[in-house]
């Protein structure tokens, strides 16, 4: 599992996030009294092969919080989802190919 910080005020401005499939990837607050700026889009886009990738995007409220799906679940097709409230970090998964999450506000 890696971990990337989020530089605030500026983060996440727009970035792109390979997911390396089974190595879950998170994108947390600078510190755990702070949370990622908002709204924010997400776009999981899962890799491509066979069988088809996946991708699972959740979401942490508190850094010591449970993770939560995102409304969409799991993904095999690119998504989009508008965050439309404060959270801690996000937590990208792909499983079996190699994917990518693009993040812009």
């Amino acid at each position: 599992m890696s971990v990337i910080t989020a530089n605030r005020p500026n983060a996440p401005n727009n970035a792109q996030i390979a997911v390396a499939a089974a190595m879950p990837v998170i994108y947390a607050a600078a510190s755990i009294d702070e949370t990622l700026p908002w709204p924010i889009n997400i776009t999981a886009v899962p890799g491509s092969g066979t069988p088809a990738g996946t991708m699972l995007v959740e979401y942490q409220t508190a850094s010591s919080g449970e993770w939560i799906e995102w409304p969409a679940g799991t993904v095999s097709v690119a998504t989009t989802y508008l965050l439309t409230g404060p959270v801690y970090a996000l937590r990208f998964t792909a499983d079996t190919w190699n994917g990518v999450v693009e993040l812009a506000q």
